[in-house]
C-alpha cells in the first residue's frame, strides 16, 4: 500500500485561483485518513485471524494424522482383544457347563436329603398334634363331668335350703297368724267390757262428753301364698327372695370354683 493514514492527513494541494475550500479539504482528509486506519487495523486483525486459523489448521492436521495412527492401533488392538476375548469367553462357558452341573447334582442331593427330612418331620409333628388332641378330648371331658357334678350338687344343696328355708318362713307365718288372732281375740275383749262399763256408768244428758266412735276392726284377710320366687315378710323384716339367695350364693366358695370350671 502506497499510502498511509498519516500521508492522507499531511496530503498538500497545489494552489489555483477559485479552487476548493481548504479547510473543508483537509476535513474530508481527515474523514478519510481515519476511515482508512479503520480499515488498516480490520485488515490487520484478519491478516492476525487468517494467521491463526492457518496455524490450527496445521495442529489438526497433525492431530488427525495421530488420530489416524491412533484409530490403526485401536483397531489393531481391539481386533486382539475380540480374540481373546473369543476364546476366554469359550473356557469360561466350559467352565460354567461345569459348574452348573455340579450345582445341579448337588441341588438334587439336598432337595432329596430335605424332602426326606420334611416327611419324618412331618410325620413326628402329625404324632404329637395327634397325641395331644386325644389327651385335650380326655381332660375336656373329665372337665366336663366334674362341671356336671358339681352343678348337680350345688342344685341339690340350692334346692335343699330352699325347701329348709321355706318350711321356716310357713312355721313363722303361722305363729304370726296364731298371734294376730290371740291380739284380735283380746281386743275384742277388752272393747266389749269397755262397752259394758260405759253402759253402767251413764253419765247425766246434760254433761255427757262426745266421745269419738271407735274403730271397727275386721279381721285379717288370709294372707296370699306367696308366688314362685317370693316371700312374705315376717315380724316387719323383709325376707329376700329364693332368686336373691341364689344371687347371694354366688360369693361361695364352691360357686365360684363351680362357675370358673364351668367357664
Amino acid at each position: 500500500m502506497k499510502s498511509t493514514p498519516l500521508d492522507i492527513r499531511h496530503q498538500e494541494f497545489p494552489q489555483r485561483l477559485s479552487g476548493y475550500d481548504r479547510h473543508s479539504v483537509r476535513a474530508f482528509l481527515n474523514e478519510l485518513a481515519e476511515d482508512f486506519e479503520v480499515l488498516l487495523q480490520r485488515q490487520q486483525e484478519q491478516q492476525d485471524y487468517l494467521t491463526d486459523l492457518e496455524k490450527q489448521l496445521d495442529e489438526r492436521k497433525q492431530h488427525e494424522d495421530e488420530i489416524r495412527r491412533a484409530v490403526v492401533s485401536a483397531e489393531r488392538i481391539a481386533h486382539e482383544l475380540r480374540e481373546n476375548a473369543a476364546r476366554e469367553s469359550e473356557l469360561l462357558v466350559a467352565q460354567a457347563t461345569t459348574q452348573r452341573e455340579g450345582v445341579l447334582r448337588d441341588a438334587h442331593s439336598r432337595a432329596a436329603e430335605l424332602e426326606s427330612r420334611h416327611q419324618a418331620r412331618t410325620a413326628a409333628l402329625e404324632a404329637v398334634f395327634r397325641a395331644r388332641f386325644a389327651e385335650l378330648e380326655r381332660q375336656l371331658h373329665d372337665l366336663t363331668l366334674e362341671r356336671d357334678r358339681i352343678q348337680a350338687q350345688r342344685l341339690m344343696e340350692l334346692e335343699r335350703e330352699f325347701t329348709e328355708r321355706h318350711s321356716e318362713l310357713t312355721a313363722r307365718l303361722s305363729g304370726v297368724r296364731g298371734e294376730y288372732a290371740h291380739f284380735l281375740s283380746a281386743y275384742r275383749s277388752l272393747m266389749s267390757s269397755f262397752n259394758e262399763m260405759s253402759a253402767l256408768h251413764q253419765l247425766p244428758a246434760d254433761t255427757a262428753l262426745g266421745a269419738p266412735r271407735l274403730p271397727v276392726h275386721e279381721l285379717m284377710p288370709p294372707p296370699q301364698m306367696p308366688a314362685a320366687g317370693e316371700v312374705l315378710p315376717t315380724d316387719g323384716v323383709p325376707v329376700a327372695s329364693a332368686a336373691q339367695d341364689d344371687s347371694a350364693g354366688s360369693h361361695d366358695p364352691l360357686r365360684a370354683r363351680e362357675t370358673q370350671q364351668g367357664a
